[in-house]
């Protein structure tokens, strides 16, 4: 009953004029509607990324925060006041698929996200407000636009906090789709009045954004505040957003993405043919461990180490022999001149004595 009041309640307050307040972790660097950008590099390809280990940096930047991996995923933890996770992909896709499996952070005032941005500010959005651990909301963007805010979706999830479910989202030229478990819980057409018929559909290529950041903070309008829960109480730190794997399928295939004009529409966007840097990095093999280094010598070889390291030992215990024999042998001839030396003096000192009583 609660989720459902929480979903009405989320729609109150979207109706009443909350915008897109997560701006400031999903920016853009250089945006190609005003002036002449870099080209995208492209991903080009589909791959799935497990988070339990250390996420390559050429693939992915960790513009605020720190990751903690563990055996579930990547903890994206806020650990002190006003802190704040973002990671961003270095690829970009020009329609596709994003897979996420997540499970969110919980606390008043956070949100957790995985958005899929552009250049050129066009957004699919999945977020979780942490406040409310039994739905997530859909959205999306275009250009930027947030003049108006009745595009958001609000669905159901039992468990968000603690257990791990798939939400993936789906982006074609024809239309926009939400899933969660494998189930189609939301659908958006290109040419429809959500979309002023197109102008403000997502369709220039973007990158993969995955954070967690507090919108319950000083600062905030009193709808983002509503949105969000209220503001963070800072003594419950920290707050942990985990994510275990990452699927993402570009639909296209080219080296890079480069806008040649300024209308933001998708047949503005040239594929720029070749293999992307990104698949070039994927397909890289890792550095061997010993164990492999040694499995590709031949059996010749393995025999000369083997060989090598017989008479290696043979000259070190040779060495560690001769150090003993030696030991042993300066040890008897310091016995030797110890006893002289005790000899002397006690005969020494018997004919002093000897000579005393002649005296």
């Amino acid at each position: 009953m609660r989720s459902w009041f929480s979903f009405f309640l989320l729609a109150l307050i979207t109706i009443l004029g909350v915008t897109n307040v997560n701006a400031e972790y999903t920016g853009t660097d250089c945006n190609p509607l005003n002036k002449t950008c870099s080209a995208d590099p492209a991903l080009g390809t589909e791959h799935t990324w497990l988070f339990n280990s250390t996420l390559d940096s050429e693939l992915w930047d960790m513009r605020t925060g720190t990751l903690d991996y563990t055996s579930e995923g990547a903890d994206f933890s806020i650990k002190t006041e006003n802190a704040s996770t973002l990671l961003v992909s270095n690829f970009y896709i020009f329609f596709g698929v994003m897979e996420a499996h997540v499970k969110m952070a919980k606390g008043a005032g956070i949100i957790s996200s995985v958005v899929l941005q552009s250049d050129d500010l066009d957004e699919i959005d999945w977020e979780w407000v942490g406040y409310n651990t039994s739905g997530v909301q859909s959205n999306f963007f275009g250009k930027g636009n947030t003049t108006t805010s009745d595009r958001g979706g609000y669905h159901a999830v039992s468990n968000a906090d603690t257990e791990f479910h798939n939400y993936t989202s789906y982006w074609d030229r024809d239309r926009l789709e939400w899933w969660i478990d494998g189930d189609l819980v939301r659908t958006v057409n290109y040419s429809e009045p959500l979309t002023v018929y197109g102008k403000n559909y997502p369709q220039t290529p973007c990158q993969v954004k995955v954070s967690n950041w507090p919108v319950g903070i000083m600062g905030q309008s009193q709808g983002n505040l509503d949105w969000g829960g209220g503001l963070v109480d800072w003594s419950d730190v920290p707050f942990t957003m985990t994510v275990s794997k990452i699927r993402v399928q570009d639909f296209s295939s080219g080296k890079e993405y480069k806008y040649t004009g300024r209308t933001g529409t998708y047949d503005s966007i040239e594929v720029v043919s070749g293999n992307s840097t990104a698949i070039t990095q994927i397909n890289k093999k890792p550095a061997k461990t010993l164990s492999q280094k040694w499995d590709d010598l031949g059996q010749g070889a393995h025999i000369g180490v083997y060989c090598g390291a017989a008479v290696a030992g043979a000259l070190l215990i040779g060495i560690f022999v001769f150090y003993c024999l030696k030991q042993r042998r300066d040890g008897r001839l310091q016995r030797a001149l110890n006893d002289d030396v005790a000899f002397f003096y006690i005969r020494a000192q018997r004919h002093g004595h000897g000579d005393s009583e002649s005296t």
